[in-house]
């Protein structure tokens, strides 16, 4: 799907996946997933390794003093 979903075909694919939506949960959908396409848009198409969050693992039996 694209962002240019609009809102007539956003119907069709509700209807395609058996949502039983009234006009109004039809329309928040919609925007929500406008938004969502605009959220994810802004994700870079390849990360590099060091964009993603560092993780700690500690060894069995280490003591962690705060």
């Amino acid at each position: 799907m694209s962002e240019d979903v609009t809102l007539e075909a956003f119907r069709a694919i509700a209807a395609q996946a058996r949502l039983a939506l009234d006009e109004g949960e039809t329309v928040r959908m919609h925007e929500g997933y406008l938004g969502l396409q605009t959220l994810l848009a802004r994700l870079p198409a390849a990360p590099d390794m060091a964009d993603e969050p560092s993780l700690v693992f500690l060894p069995t039996g280490t003591r962690v003093v705060l």
